[in-house]
């Protein structure tokens, strides 16, 4: 017999047994960098001083209107816009008390940002365990996809916030299926609901896995038990004359880093409740079995090995590798999580009627619906983003993934890949990647556009698993490492993103402030350049949007594709140029946003024809360096 034959899996090289020689040492050097790390990613989430692009300004103006009077209210603003309303009345109580500089509007998305650690922490620890959800949580903090949306007045902060906050109520409904708890459920379903309509599709993926989980489950259970019950009386026999094989000793089990608890240790979660639950999802996608006990009796015809593993799961056992615990829910919480997501509709109900009339009049007129290769670019803007640096903790997080969904540590340097998947990471992984084809197919059928920002709605379970991924790294001078540099390279790269501009509106500003005087008109072509700069451009100025010749600061989204097909550009132009007269017209324009292709052609024709002695006064800025760029061109009188 050869030395591979019997050989157990290897044990760690003897430079790997060496990691832990001073422990304390390494372990607050590795607390101390990631402090300095996380002091940082906090720092850059207030850091954002840039002028508000299109999404913010609206956002702002939307949420300076008052709740009531004869004029426009807010209300009135978001029937416009076409978003649900619980974002918007926290901006105006924010607004109210710290006002609406950029600085000012954006650090409520920070703090919102900041605070969602907190729950992001508490689901991790109930769902993949303490180890991994620490990891999540620092990855998160130094996220550049977290990073950037931590500086921008949207709702994407609140959305993850209120994600985790709903997974936690999930996870304790799944537990005890008890009113109150179903009633936590309901209430954050109906939040997500009244945050963003992308929310649905992750509400939708949810309820189709507790729905999968009723009617499928017991199914699965039942085929298991029969097929162990089936393995259990084969091995019962021993055949005469046949020598069992004796079982190889264990290698050594991986260490644990100082101060962070092993992931999916047997002993260590048996002694911890909060631990047990280091991988509380039952099977999904394809799996959906009741959920285990984290350790299996021993199989007493077979040396030990547990009655029933697969034969992956004995090569890890042998190997000494972590497993992963699946602690049992309460037979009627999926049920009970159902009703919950169903209740969310009483919360949802009183904005029922403007939601229809929104989804018959607004929409995404900006953008065309996304293929399903959308699906895999999300990913790799939660991984890293589109910088250089991004790319590069693209790959560090791939692997962090396929170690979450699949892996098993064997100790020092090795890992199993499970490709069936292990639990909880396959079932997250599920409800991410779900969520994301929900999106994709629903704006195929209703032409709703894709854009990355939306993807917030299935970051977390994506988070977690990346965690979970982490700590199935046994070598501990390894698992320190790819933490240390993967939330570096994040803050770096988040950091590079923040800082580009995201408006010209700051530059148009100070060209306008030069060369223009009061009686000059600034027409802008599109209209959605206009909320950015109403907030920057001087006061003097007569500022009008194409085709409706309204005030810019808000964009009205109703009917908006039709009515862009309908407008005249040529009468618009026309009539700037008679309000005008002997003052100079300025025009904001881009020719490269839908609806728009033909207007802002014709009123830049137009006022060529009847001015002829135009110029070029700002240059329209490069995508990669400024997100919402323009020209600025002058007609001045002959």
């Amino acid at each position: 017999m050869t030395d591979v034959a019997v050989r157990p899996a290897e044990n760690p090289s003897e430079p790997a047994e060496r990691v832990g020689a001073r422990p304390g040492r390494e372990d607050r050097i590795f607390r101390a960098a990631l402090v300095l790390i996380i002091a940082g990613a906090v720092a850059v989430r207030f850091s954002a001083r840039q002028p508000l692009w299109l999404d913010e300004a609206q956002s702002v103006a939307i949420a300076r209107l008052p709740l009531s009077g004869s004029g426009p209210t807010m209300w009135d603003g978001l029937l416009e816009d076409g978003s649900p309303p619980l974002y918007y009345i926290l901006l105006h109580g924010w607004v109210g008390l710290f006002g609406n500089g950029a600085g000012a509007v954006r650090a409520m998305s920070a703090v919102i940002n900041l605070l969602s650690a907190v729950p992001i922490f508490l689901l991790g620890r109930q769902l993949v365990g303490e180890r991994a959800a620490k990891v999540a949580v620092v990855l998160y903090l130094t996220s550049p996809f977290a990073l950037y949306f931590g500086t921008e007045t949207r709702m994407y902060s609140l959305i993850v916030l209120l994600t985790a906050l709903g997974g936690l109520a999930l996870e304790r409904v799944l537990r005890d299926p008890a009113v109150k708890n179903i009633a936590l459920l309901a209430l954050c379903a109906g939040c997500l609901a009244l945050t963003h309509y992308w929310c649905l599709y992750v509400l939708l993926t949810v309820g189709a896995w507790l729905i999968g989980l009723i009617i499928i489950r017991p199914r699965i259970a039942a085929a298991q038990a029969t097929r162990r019950a089936r393995a259990g009386r084969g091995r019962g026999g021993h055949r005469p004359g046949a020598v069992r094989a004796p079982r190889p000793p264990a290698a050594t089990a991986p260490a644990a880093v100082p101060g962070w608890p092993a992931a999916g240790n047997p002993a260590h979660a048996a002694g911890n409740p909060a631990h047990t639950a280091a991988g509380s999802m039952p099977h999904a996608a394809g799996g959906l079995a009741p959920a285990t006990a984290g350790t299996q009796p021993a199989d007493p015809a077979g040396g030990g090995a547990r009655s029933g593993a697969s034969p992956a799961e004995l090569l890890a056992d042998a190997a000494g590798g972590a497993t992963r615990t699946v602690p049992q829910w309460h037979r009627r919480g999926p049920l009970a999580g159902v009703v919950g997501l169903i209740a969310g509709g009483l919360v949802f109900a009183p904005w029922l009627s403007n939601f229809f009339s929104q989804l018959a009049h607004t929409g995404t007129p900006w953008g065309e619906p996304a293929s399903f290769a959308a699906v895999t670019h999300a990913y790799g803007q939660w991984a890293g983003g589109p910088t250089t640096l991004g790319r590069l903790l693209l790959f560090i997080v791939t692997g962090l993934v396929a170690a979450g969904i699949a892996g098993r540590p064997l100790g020092g340097r090795f890992m199993l890949l499970d490709l069936k998947g292990l639990e909880p990471g396959r079932t997250l992984f599920f409800l991410a990647t779900g969520t994301l084809i929900v999106a994709v197919a629903a704006g195929k059928a209703v032409g709703n556009a894709w854009a990355d920002r939306y993807t917030a709605t299935a970051f977390v379970p994506f988070l977690l698993v990346v965690g979970l991924g982490a700590t199935m790294l046994a070598d501990r001078r390894v698992f320190r490492g790819v933490v240390v540099l993967a939330a570096l390279i994040g803050v770096v790269a988040g950091t590079s993103d923040v800082r580009r501009e995201r408006s010209q509106a700051g530059e148009a500003a100070a060209v306008l402030t030069r060369l223009s005087k009061p009686g000059d008109v600034l027409l802008v072509c599109p209209d959605q350049l206009g909320p950015g700069l109403a907030r920057t451009v001087p006061s003097w100025l007569k500022v009008y949007v194409v085709p409706t010749y309204a005030p810019p600061d808000r964009v009205n989204w109703v009917d908006y594709e039709e009515r862009n097909k309908k407008a005249n550009g040529v009468a618009v132009a026309e009539r700037a140029l008679a309000e005008a007269g002997s003052h100079t017209v300025f025009m904001a324009g881009s020719g490269a946003y839908r609806t728009y292709e033909e207007l802002c052609t014709q009123v830049r024709t137009t006022l060529q024809e009847q001015r002829p002695l135009a110029d070029e006064v700002m240059t329209q800025g490069i995508p990669a360096r400024v997100y919402e760029n323009y020209a600025l061109l002058r007609f001045r009188v002959s």
